[in-house]
This record gives structure tokens, C-alpha cells and sequence, in this order.
């Protein structure tokens, strides 16, 4: 889809050119009326691809700044007995399940989880001419979304687990000492927050910039009856 965008004005650009020429043609033979027709029409094609031209490269400017890429999908499972307990299954982009080093899936306690990443971000020319934003996964943790009082600075506990570990050459570090030479941003991570519950399940995107979390239809309505008790959905009426 994206080269049409380049085609119809390359078209339209040929055709003007084609009778610009032209009308300098008549014009050179002293035909005045033939010669300012074609040369009227040239300018207008010129303006057409000048315009659709315009009009893709600002669509596709659009497109590269807001791409989406998949980086892991989330489950949670109630632990049987245990109030804000949740076992957690993540499923990275690459298909692999984040275990503890026994073998089991992670436990993580609260009401509301949260998942970060470290990312290295090119400048939006760049963005533009293919070079998508680097990103590491870089922890999620689990915790109560009413644990701060707005009357004064409390503590508060959270409880999670690493997704990634530094090889040994930290590339992230290393963006943000140098990158701005190379109109590279490195100096900032992204996070999302969402609540957790029995059956909940996310799907995790990256843009550019930021990590986004977003429910499955069924997990919509599952929160809006944790919120709302007696919410029922649309479908769920008509049944």
C-alpha cells in the first residue's frame, strides 16, 4: 500500500513534465493558444504530484511513528486459598515463558501489576527511514493500587521479578552516555500498570517510545464487573 504513494505522483509528475515540454514546444513555434494549454495543464499535474506526494509521506510518517510491535502476553490465575494472589504467565514475543529457576510459574500479590522496559529510541527521521526503537522487557511487579494516602509520604511494598539480566556489555548504558552524538534517546524507560485478577489476560505492545497494555474483550468485562458489581455486557443481556 505504501508505494502508491510514490507511484501516483511519480505518474502524475511524468504526465506534467511530458506536457510542459510540449507546450514550450508550441510555444517555440509561436502557437501561442496549444502551447499555454499544455503548458496550464504541466503545472497542474506538477501541483497533483507535488500534493499526493505530500499527503503520503505525511500517511506514512503517521504509520512508522505509531507502529506497534508485540512484546508479550499476559495471564494471571488466582492462587486457590490466597486473597490478591495471582499465578502469572507471561509469554515473551519470542514464544518463551518466564519461570523462576525451580521450573514454576511466578506468584505475584496484590491487585495491580506493572510491566517496564528500558528503550533506546532513534530520532523521528530515522523512526521514518526504517529504524524501529530498540527495547529490553525489563522487570514486572505486583501491588496494591491504594497504597499511597494523599495526606503525607508513606511506604509502601511491591513484589515482582527481573526479566532481563545485563550480559555484560550494557548496551542501554552505553545509548545513554553516547547516543545523543547519533540522534540517539536512551535517557528514559516506559512502564504500564493495569489490574490483576482470576482470568485476566493482556497483550503488550511497544511503539516508539512506550510500553502498552491492553485487555482482551472478555478481560473488559471482567474488570468492569470487579468495578461495578452486577455489570453485566451487552452480549451477556441478549443471551
Amino acid at each position: 500500500m505504501g508505494l502508491i504513494w510514490w507511484i501516483l505522483p511519480a505518474i502524475a509528475a511524468v504526465i506534467g513534465l511530458m506536457l510542459l515540454f510540449a507546450g514550450f514546444g508550441k510555444l517555440a513555434k509561436l502557437k501561442a493558444g496549444s502551447g499555454a494549454f499544455r503548458l496550464t495543464f504541466g503545472v497542474a499535474f506538477l501541483a497533483l504530484a507535488g500534493v499526493v506526494a505530500f499527503a503520503g509521506l505525511n500517511l506514512q510518517t503517521y504509520q512508522r511513528l505509531t507502529k506497534e510491535r508485540y512484546a508479550a502476553n499476559i495471564k494471571f490465575e488466582a492462587v486457590e486459598g490466597e486473597e490478591n494472589a495471582y499465578v502469572l504467565d507471561l509469554t515473551f514475543s519470542d514464544g518463551r515463558k518466564l519461570l523462576e529457576e525451580n521450573g514454576a510459574q511466578p506468584i505475584l500479590r496484590g491487585n495491580e501489576f506493572e510491566i517496564g522496559a528500558q528503550v533506546i529510541k532513534f530520532k523521528p527521521m530515522a523512526n521514518m527511514l526504517g529504524y524501529d526503537s530498540i527495547y529490553r522487557l525489563d522487570f514486572i511487579e505486583g501491588r496494591l493500587s491504594r497504597r499511597f494516602t494523599p495526606e503525607a509520604v508513606t511506604e509502601a511494598t511491591t513484589n515482582g521479578i527481573a526479566l532481563a539480566a545485563n550480559p555484560g556489555f550494557d548496551v542501554h548504558r552505553m545509548a545513554q552516555e553516547q547516543g545523543g552524538r547519533f540522534g540517539i534517546d536512551a535517557q528514559y524507560g516506559s512502564a504500564t500498570y493495569q489490574p490483576m485478577g482470576d482470568g485476566f489476560e493482556y497483550v503488550v505492545n511497544i511503539s516508539q517510545d512506550a510500553l502498552i497494555a491492553r485487555p482482551s474483550e472478555a478481560t473488559k468485562v471482567l474488570i468492569q464487573k470487579q468495578r461495578y458489581p452486577g455489570y453485566s455486557s451487552t452480549q451477556e443481556s441478549s443471551q
